[in-house]
């Protein structure tokens, strides 16, 4: 079920504030911007385009408000929040203001939480965030874990919230929790090392599980977000392939301005939670139509099924037959930006998705979350948002939008990650 809040100004484009399924409440990325048009701080550009001052700490307590609003009328309460997801177009500006707004407008819970700086948002503001909540009457209740061997978390959240049958495990970077030092060199070293970083985060990741009493081998997603594509994706990939060994879990990779701290790898996990049912049906899929992940960047699979949840590996719009990206890609092969049309990209990746849905026994209708990775969200997002609201029509899963400095699907200009409830009649 989706909702609209009138309280909060109405999402761009094809997306409602909340979507309910199952045991879970999903709601699209929100920033300030109030339901009368104003946004609380200022924007962050005058109506010229021009760069303007505007408080963070206001935008943020305003972003905070229309979440609670979203909840409040969709049945939830705060304390229902599970787990969330910061984007900051500014870090190093606006993480202090940011993070006291934060603590205090979350005051009394404590849901996991990531935070990243990202190229740009969809409206001129500096905050944007997005939530997965307990969908209302739910009887299951929420616990959360410190791990005393992991890295003290930069704010007030947890390292895990246990919730049913899974785990939210909020994003870790490698800072070694000992000495608090970034093994391989934090990134004011013009020489640090991407790989150790990758191991030093994975080991971490492994910390946290453990406290929570489940299993390494049980991750089932993986957003992983790195500061420099081109310098550190060969070191990365080669660290996440060998630390993550058999580990079959869903990946999407994407280059981000920075992270909270002088860090170059950051990853957020979700995990089966320890003594879930053993009778909950899994299967890992890699997609035949497609061309496979394991060649073309990494060793992970199209998708990973875990009960009714089905994850689905960020899908770029590389046509699998040719090997070109429809509408041009974003830059020549001698890495020279280049004219491309993200309409007909969109159509692509659309299609590819589609295809991984359809091998899944499922469709768009069944998505119930999904993330989009935008190269250039001022050039592109009309076009964008013309083909996505043609392949999905009046079926509106809940959506957050953000510009990244590069997606891992070379020369791919919007990449899509979702969240699908398997539908009843299924087969496992």
């Amino acid at each position: 079920m989706a909702r609209i809040i009138p309280s909060v100004a109405k999402p761009r484009g094809c997306a409602p504030h909340s979507f309910v399924q199952g045991n879970l409440m999903y709601l699209s990325g929100m920033g300030p911007e109030r339901g009368d048009g104003s946004i609380p701080g200022g924007a962050m550009y005058d109506a010229n385009g021009k760069e303007q001052d505007y408080d963070i700490y206001l935008q943020t307590q305003a972003t905070i408000q229309n979440l609670k609003d979203t909840l409040k009328g969709s049945g939830v309460e705060w304390t229902d929040v599970i787990d969330v997801q910061c984007f900051l177009v500014n870090m190093q500006r606006d993480f202090k203001g940011f993070n006291k707004a934060y603590r205090e407008g979350f005051e009394g819970i404590r849901p996991t939480r990531t935070t990243v700086s990202v190229k740009a948002l969809p409206a001129p503001v500096g905050v944007n965030i997005k939530i997965i909540a307990r969908a209302p009457m739910s009887p299951t209740p929420l616990r959360s874990v410190e791990a005393k061997g992991a890295p003290a978390p930069v704010g007030a959240y947890p390292h895990a919230i246990r919730y049913g049958d899974l785990l939210f495990i909020s994003g870790l970077g490698p800072r070694d929790p000992k000495t608090n030092g970034v093994p391989g060199g934090n990134i004011q070293d013009p020489n640090y090392d991407a790989g150790i970083q990758t191991t030093a985060v994975i080991n971490n990741i492994k910390t946290v599980i453990e406290a929570c009493g489940a299993r390494f081998c049980d991750i089932l997603d993986c957003m992983c977000f790195l500061i420099n594509m081109d310098r550190d994706y060969e070191k990365f990939n080669e660290a996440y392939t060998h630390a993550m060994g058999g580990v079959q879990a869903t990946r999407t990779t994407v280059a981000i301005r920075n992270l909270p701290t002088p860090i170059a790898v950051e990853l957020k996990v979700i995990v089966r939670a320890p003594d879930a049912p053993k009778n909950i049906p899994q299967a890992a899929t890699v997609v035949r139509q497609l061309r496979s992940p394991n060649v073309a960047t990494g060793r992970y699979p199209h998708t990973r099924r875990f009960g009714d949840h089905l994850f689905v590996s960020g899908v770029g719009a590389r046509d699998p037959l040719t090997n070109k990206i429809p509408g041009g890609a974003i830059r020549d092969a001698h890495g020279k930006p280049q004219e491309y049309d993200v309409f007909r990209q969109t159509q692509g990746a659309l299609r590819n998705l589609e295809t991984v849905l359809k091998t899944s026994g499922c469709s768009f209708r069944n998505v119930v979350d999904i993330q989009v990775f935008l190269v250039n969200v001022e050039r592109d997002f009309d076009a964008f948002n013309e083909a996505y609201t043609l392949a999905f029509g009046n079926f509106m899963p809940a959506r957050t939008v953000m510009a990244v400095l590069a997606n891992v699907t070379q020369g791919s200009a919007v990449v899509f990650k979702c969240l699908v409830q398997m539908p009843p009649a299924s087969k496992y």
